[in-house]
Formats: C-alpha cells, sequence, structure tokens
C-alpha cells in the first residue's frame, strides 16, 4: 500500500500593490521579478525535499527553478523574466509534510533576509542610508513578506482535497497574524513613502543625496525627489546589491531597460539613464493587464463534466499555461516593441507603444487560446482571456498607468463580458475614457481597417474625430445627470452607418467608404446580437441596444484619433526590414 500523501498550497503576498508602486519601468520589472525569485526558492527546497510539483509545471523551460544551470547560458533574458505565479501546489507524503511547509516557508523567509541585508550593506555603503537608519529598516523589511500555506490530506479523493485544500488556505490568508510595528524615534522623517504612501520614508531623493551616492550605477536609480521607505528601497537596489554578486547579468550594461518615454516612441533609451521629468516629446504609453477567465474555476476544476482525474487536469492545464507564459509571451510583445514586466501563467503585465496595444492584446489572447485549446469544459469550449488597456502620456505616473490597466482589466471581464477588453484613455486634461469590446465582435477588424486606412493615407487622421461630431448629437446622456428615452422609431444602426460612411467619403474616397461597409455592419449587428443574447437570459439594461452602438462606435473611433498620433514616421515592417 502506497504511503499517504498530503496537498501542500502556498501564497505569497503582497502582490499587486507591491508591483504597481513604481516609479521607473526598472521598478516595475523589479517588484515582480523580486516575487518570483522568492517563488522559485520555495519550489527549488520543496522539490529537493521531496515534493511533486503540481502547480505551476515544472520543467527545463522554467529558467528560475535550474537556476545554477540557467545563469550558465550565455543569455539571461529568460532568467531574468518574471513567470512565476504567486501560488504553488505539490504533493508531499503526508507524514513530512508540516516539516517540508514549516521548511520551505523558512527559506523564502531566509533568502528576503538576505536580499534585504545585502541591500542594506549596499545602501550605507554608497551613503544613502545611515547606520541610524537600522533599526527602522529592519522593522519595515521584517513586516513585508506574508506567505500563508496549507496541508490537505488526500484520502483517495484528490479532488476533495484540493476543494478542502484551497478553502482553508483562504481562510489561513484572511486570519494571519498581526505584527506590531515598533517606532523607532531615531528617525525623525515623518513623510511617507512616495511610492506605496504607507512606511515611514528613510531617505528623500534630493540633489544632496544622489550628489552623495559614490557609485554612478546607483546614483542614476535616484533621479527623481521621492521619500523612499525601505522596501521601495530594495526594490530599487537589489539588482545592484544582491543579483549582479549572485553571478546574473541584470546591471544595465546586459540587461536593457528602457524608461517609459523611450518604449512610447520606440528608441533604446534606458531606464536608468533618462529622467523622465524632464524628457520632452508628445509620446503616448500603454499598459496592458492579460488575464485568463475564470482560472479559479478552471483551476478547481469546477467546469469539467468530470473531476474524477483532477489530478492529470491540475498536471495538463499547468503545462499549457506554462506553455503560453514560457514560450509565446515575451516574443509577442518584442514583436510591438514593447518591454514585457511579468508572465506568469495565464496573467501577464506588459509596456507598448499606444498605437499597438490593441493588436498587442489581441496576439496574446489568440496565443492563450491556442496554447490551452486541447482542456475543454462540459460543453467543450477551452479557456479563454480578457486585457485591461491603459493608455497615458510617458510622463504619468506609472503606477496610476499600471492600476488603470488592472481596473479596465476587471472592466472588461464585468461589464464588457469576458472574454473582452477594455481600454482606458487617460488624457492629459485630467479626463478618462473607456472603451471595449467583446473580442468576438468584430470590433477589432473594424477598428484595424480604419487604422490601415489612416497609416497609408488614404483616410485622413481627422476621419475619427469628425464621426464623433456626427454621433455625439444622438446621445441621450450626455453628463451623466439628465437622461432620455430614445426617440420612437429611432434605428442607431442606419444613423452610425450613414454617418460613418459620410464622413469616410469625405475623409477618404468612396471606395475606402465601400471598404468599411461590411466591417461596420459586422461589428454593429454583433452587438445587437449579444445585447438580444443576454436579455433572453434574463439580464436588463438602462441603456438601449442603439445608445450601446453608439457608444461603442465613438469609443472605438475616441481611441483611435487617441492612438493614432503615436504613430511613428517609418512603419514597423519598414523599421524591421531596414
Amino acid at each position: 500500500m502506497p504511503a499517504p500523501s498530503s496537498l501542500l498550497k502556498f501564497q505569497i503576498g503582497p502582490v499587486q500593490d507591491f508591483i504597481a508602486q513604481a516609479r521607473s519601468t526598472r521598478d516595475l520589472w523589479s517588484g515582480s521579478y523580486l516575487l518570483s525569485w522568492l517563488v522559485a526558492a520555495g519550489i527549488r527546497k520543496l522539490v529537493a525535499d521531496g515534493g511533486t510539483l503540481i502547480f505551476p509545471v515544472s520543467g527545463d523551460r522554467q529558467p528560475l527553478l535550474r537556476l545554477e544551470s540557467a545563469k550558465q547560458e550565455a543569455d539571461h533574458s529568460g532568467l531574468l523574466t518574471p513567470n512565476l505565479p504567486n501560488i504553488f501546489v505539490a504533493e508531499v507524503l503526508a507524514d513530512q509534510a508540516a516539516g517540508i511547509a514549516r521548511s520551505v516557508k523558512s527559506v523564502m523567509e531566509e533568502e528576503w533576509k538576505s536580499i534585504s541585508g545585502a541591500c542594506y550593506k549596499a545602501l550605507v555603503g554608497q551613503r544613502i542610508l545611515e547606520a541610524a537608519h537600522e533599526t527602522a529598516f529592519k522593522d519595515q523589511v521584517e513586516t513585508f513578506l506574508s506567505i500563508s500555506w496549507q496541508i490537505s490530506t488526500i484520502s483517495g479523493d484528490y479532488a476533495a482535497a484540493s476543494d478542502l485544500n484551497g478553502k482553508h488556505l483562504d481562510a489561513v490568508r484572511q486570519t494571519r497574524d498581526f505584527q506590531a510595528r515598533v517606532i523607532d524615534l531615531a528617525v525623525s522623517a515623518t513623510e511617507k513613502d512616495s511610492l506605496s504612501t504607507k512606511d515611514v520614508a528613510l531617505v528623500s531623493g534630493s540633489d544632496t543625496l544622489r550628489n552623495s551616492i559614490k557609485d554612478p550605477d546607483y546614483r542614476n536609480l535616484f533621479k527623481h525627489n521621492d521619500h523612499l521607505s525601505a522596501i521601495t528601497l530594495v526594490k530599487r537596489v537589489w539588482h545592484l546589491a544582491y543579483l549582479v554578486p549572485q553571478g546574473l547579468h541584470a546591471d544595465s550594461t546586459r540587461f536593457k531597460i528602457r524608461s517609459t518615454r523611450a518604449i512610447a516612441a520606440r528608441t533604446d533609451k534606458l531606464d536608468d539613464e533618462e529622467n523622465t521629468d524632464t524628457a520632452k516629446g508628445e509620446k503616448y504609453l500603454a499598459a496592458i493587464a492579460f488575464d485568463g477567465d475564470s482560472i479559479g474555476e478552471w483551476v478547481n476544476g469546477d467546469k469539467l463534466s468530470d473531476r474524477s482525474d483532477l489530478r492529470q487536469h491540475h498536471t495538463a492545464f499547468s503545462a499549457a499555461l506554462s506553455a503560453f507564459a514560457l514560450g509565446k509571451v515575451r516574443a509577442i510583445v518584442d514583436q510591438h516593441e514593447g518591454f514585457l514586466i511579468y508572465a506568469g501563467g495565464d496573467d501577464v503585465v506588459a509596456l507598448v507603444p499606444a498605437d499597438v496595444a490593441l493588436g498587442c492584446a489581441a496576439f496574446l489572447r489568440d496565443a492563450f487560446v491556442d496554447a490551452s485549446k486541447a482542456i475543454k469544459d462540459k460543453n467543450g469550449k477551452s479557456p479563454d482571456a480578457s486585457a485591461g488597456i491603459a493608455i497615458a502620456h510617458f510622463k504619468s505616473p506609472l503606477q496610476d498607468l499600471i492600476r488603470a490597466a488592472q481596473a479596465a482589466e476587471k472592466r472588461a471581464k464585468n461589464e464588457v463580458g469576458r472574454p473582452a477588453f477594455s481600454i482606458s484613455l487617460m488624457k492629459r486634461s485630467g479626463e478618462i475614457s473607456h472603451w471595449g469590446a467583446q473580442w468576438r465582435t468584430d470590433a477589432i477588424i473594424f477598428h484595424d481597417k480604419i487604422f490601415s486606412a489612416m497609416k497609408n493615407g488614404s483616410l485622413s487622421a481627422r476621419f475619427p474625430h469628425r464621426v464623433c461630431q456626427l454621433l455625439e448629437p444622438y446621445l441621450t446622456v450626455r453628463t451623466g445627470i439628465a437622461e432620455q428615452a430614445d426617440v420612437a422609431g429611432f434605428l442607431a444602426h442606419e444613423i452610425i452607418e450613414k454617418e460613418v460612411l459620410h464622413a469616410a467619403t469625405r475623409q477618404g474616397s468612396m471606395a475606402i467608404a465601400d471598404s468599411l461597409k461590411e466591417p461596420l455592419r459586422a461589428f454593429l449587428e454583433n452587438l445587437r446580437d449579444h445585447r438580444t443574447k443576454q436579455e433572453s437570459a434574463g439580464k436588463t439594461f438602462k441603456q438601449s441596444v442603439h445608445q450601446l452602438q453608439l457608444t461603442a462606435v465613438i469609443g472605438l473611433c475616441t481611441t483611435l484619433a487617441f492612438t493614432f498620433r503615436n504613430l511613428p514616421e517609418t512603419p514597423m515592417a519598414e523599421r524591421q526590414t531596414l
């Protein structure tokens, strides 16, 4: 009789807020990579202690899980890509489970302690911190990391053990230990951290501080006048203080991280070479937050017709997510001249030029669907995904842009209706507008048809502005304060078609108008058909289908007008050929 086994699940945090608290592209990458690094340390210990990893899938494709051999490779780009989720699951022998769990947690905590210790030593050595900051620094570091774990015995029913494990881990995370904070009276600063707004700042990134830093590589990391706490300082310098001495090519000469302006404008300026506070230009940047739909239900097996072989399903699903994250994501983001921040399973965060953001998100979705096509639910459907896109001027606060993309991703799922995308346009005036659509509504086909005509000059850049001017008078809700009903007999699709084709004829040609006719009709018909299905299922809406069609076309054209300004003078295909 085989020895009884248990399911062991770990979850590490904080995640989203910690990653989003970033001043620069390097900060954004650093937070993501730090969490992946700690998870990798835990997984390596778990496997070394005899655990069988279930999620995420292990193997030679995951550089962080074969760290020593990956260090020997000439190209560290894969090794330096954050691609591990904050959750990992394994099967362990029941009588060893508690000991393994404590050992794994201890390894992650010790790794965090080693990282923060190396950073403190470097910060003092570079005259960024003083010895008087040690107590406050250690206090902030010790109360930062949250590691939760749960063990559930597998008594012949893997699915039941998995369900129970998930519920118990959620309960553990909701009732984690409270640790009182010690106030260090030696630190007289009253300012909070400029990025997290939580911990007391230990230093301020003033000119005086910058001039006192000895090493130019460290000096370049403090270009902004921010107040910084221990956690932000660790995130800011750990690639130099810890990763480089560990043998990773994480310095800016070998691992190039472009600035937000460089990504927006498609230049090669590095993040630590440029202060975007003083940089000039009118280029726009997009953040993409991509996430699989109903992944919790897929992982739990709730969508399966038969959960009796949930263990095999977990292995297959994890392999599909790994194939997507490790095999496809980076190539897609690079193809769109962006920078990959994070790719962990179904979850992707990337920065790209504004004008290619929707195309990049669509490519990611196609790759995700292809990678997981062998996974089927009880109705024969495979997993799908949604994306949130936030677009803003490159000088906009990066953490605001990331949070807006995350909010747009939730809007795509919950308001537009998954699988879908949602775009938030953050104008410099402070106005924010939203547009989204389901992938299957032909919205992207219509969008790309217009965009291509504008790019090749057969349609004026004024076209989307003119369409908005012509259609906005038909809206019954203009300010959100007053609302009117549609006039009896009002058929929005007829009005939209006439106004759009009229504008296309005036701003382009009759031939261009004719080429837009069928994509526009398909887009409007899909919107109508989807609304009809929703209403047949018992859903009610304040907005009529006519207003839905109007706002969708206006939103699409507003997005086109906004992103077209970011188009480079030389088309991407020509640049790649050159």
